[in-house]
């Protein structure tokens, strides 16, 4: 059986490991200086080579092959370390061997001294998922090893390794690995391979390899067992799943127009193609970004890792797109990308997303009528065709984007009432509080030329002004565009009148209901039968 590629191509020295220089320079003078410490803790990422590093340091801490380059990776004890049977170095899978007794069989095995190499060196992949029980029964020893031993534990969660773990070692973080070192990396094993490259096909894997090796030779791999002759960017894409920056390109163009049947119907023709939604999202979120760049960067071509045709494609693109568009599609498209990775629908968030904004685009490209100021009569349907001066509208409430002209309204009534008891509603979904402190407290007074005049008793005037906002985002929402809602603190000797009006009206009913019973009585006395009192 053949190896993967990423076996097979697994670094046996420290100048083939790809990236990680800053680690493999404090190793290396550790060795120079025969400082080496007495246990490590390599966190970071998936694939960015935390045990390939281990067994190269336990390689260099045991070779025997006498030359100046540590490790030398040809001697007795390399390439036993390298084949996996040299029985000084002990490797523990703590995610599928994480109990108490497992950790309890090695610190039996550590007072032992090394069969046949210098150190004695166990390598725990995965360190975070040890039991707690194990934890406590490996403290001791990793807090005091014998000379003889050195612990070089990995993971990638370092938050979930109890402090009390980490600080018994020299904590070493392996950064995800640059595009350009993964090309470079690619190129070398493509080269001694005898496979032929094109340099925009690496740097495609590369971004889709977002940082890891092994994920990167993984997607290598791949590419090179469908035998084609010379590995292109369109071999990377058919064989990955990804869609080509043709797609993406038309794609952004639909948004930018503002037509979302065109965007649904890219969509669906890329889906059909058996292309993944979740890596269409984050594979658009990278377009994107190379939006951006072309925006703001004389020569994108720098930083964008791609053909000099598409680079000139998208830096064209980038001209007519707003940075205020690309801005609020990178946000938004994050957004969906994250809720994508749960959901079991993601070609619904993709066309959510893409349809939003393109939908939010176009909302922006239409401008409003310009229009005398007239009302008409009510219709057959109760529907009224009237006009709102846009000068009359406050400046801290104008909708963005409403200029001074006139605007067309379609209204479905005219009826200041009606109008008013459908704004309190509206607000008072948010803030039931309203109805009791406002909507009770309110009267609708008059709606002319796009101006709603409301009554409002002076004890609850202030509350009614400081929710002015809600009110004017209510009645743009109900009736399609802002209108003026004018509030107007009631005449005091109005309200005086009122009062006394319905303390009259409530003494007289009070009145009317004692002669009602005290009739009742009278029946009932006279002839023994209780009469039935309606209304």
């Amino acid at each position: 059986m053949q190896l993967a590629l990423y076996r097979a191509e697994r670094p046996e020295t420290f100048d083939e490991i790809i990236g990680q220089k800053h680690i493999v320079k404090i190793l290396q003078n550790q060795l120079k200086t025969d400082t080496v410490s007495q246990a490590y803790l390599f966190a970071g990422t998936h694939g960015t080579g935390k045990t390939s590093t281990a067994r190269i340091l336990a390689k260099a801490l045991n070779c025997i092959g006498g030359e100046e380059k540590i490790p030398c990776g040809h001697c007795e004890n390399c390439e036993a370390i390298r084949e996996g049977r040299f029985v000084d170095c002990i490797e523990l899978d703590a995610a599928s061997n994480n109990g108490v007794d497992d950790l309890r069989a090695i610190v039996d095995m550590v007072k032992y001294p090394p069969s046949t190499g210098r150190y004695k060196v166990y390598i725990i992949d995965e360190v975070h998922m040890l039991s707690q029980a194990a934890e406590n029964a490996f403290l001791k020893t990793l807090e005091e090893p014998p000379e003889h031993a050195i612990f070089i534990l990995a993971t990638t969660d370092p938050q979930k390794v109890r402090s009390t773990i980490r600080s018994r070692c020299m904590e070493l973080n392996f950064r995800r690995v640059t595009e350009e070192e993964l090309i470079t990396g690619m190129r070398r094993i493509c080269a001694r391979r005898g496979i032929e490259t094109r340099e925009d096909a690496l740097s495609t894997i590369a971004a889709r390899a977002d940082g890891s090796v092994r994920d990167a030779l993984s997607i290598l791999e791949q590419c090179i067992a469908a035998g084609e002759p010379v590995l292109d960017r369109n071999l990377v894409l058919e064989y990955t799943g990804a869609a080509g920056e043709d797609f993406f390109l038309a794609l952004t163009g639909a948004v930018l127009s503002g037509d979302a049947g065109k965007v649904l119907v890219y969509i669906d023709e890329i889906l059909r193609r058996g292309k993944d939604a979740r890596q269409i999202l984050k594979d658009w979120l990278k377009h994107l970004r190379d939006l951006m760049v072309a925006k703001y960067v004389k020569n994108p071509e720098n930083i964008v890792g791609m053909s000099e045709e598409n680079i000139s494609r998208i830096s064209s693109q980038a001209e007519s797109a707003s940075a205020d568009f690309i801005e609020s599609a990178i946000r938004l498209v994050s957004e969906y990308i994250n809720m994508a990775r749960y959901s079991e629908r993601p070609r619904i968030l993709l066309e959510t997303a893409a349809v939003k904004l393109a939908s939010e685009n176009g909302a922006k490209e239409v401008k409003p009528k310009a229009a005398a100021v007239k009302t008409e009569k009510p219709v057959e349907k109760a529907t009224t065709t009237a006009t709102i001066q846009m000068d009359a509208i406050p400046s801290e409430t104008a909708p963005e984007g409403i200029t001074e002209e006139a605007a067309e309204v379609v209204l479905d009534t005219t009826d200041p009432a009606d109008m008013w008891e459908r704004i309190v509603q509206e607000v008072a979904a948010s803030d039931r509080s309203f109805i009791s402190l406002v909507g009770h407290s309110s009267e609708a007074l008059d709606f002319d030329s796009g101006e709603l005049k409301i009554s409002v008793r002076p004890g609850k005037i202030r509350f009614a002004e400081e929710k002015i906002k809600d009110i004017t985002e209510a009645a743009r929402k109900l009736f399609g565009r802002s209108i003026i809602v004018s509030l107007k603190s009631a005449d005091p000797e109005d309200a005086r009148k009122t009062r006394e009006m319905t303390e009259l009206e409530t003494a007289q009913i009070l009145q009317n209901d004692k002669a009602i019973n005290e009739a009742a009585q009278d029946i009932e006395d006279l002839f023994g039968i209780k009469p039935v009192i309606e209304g």
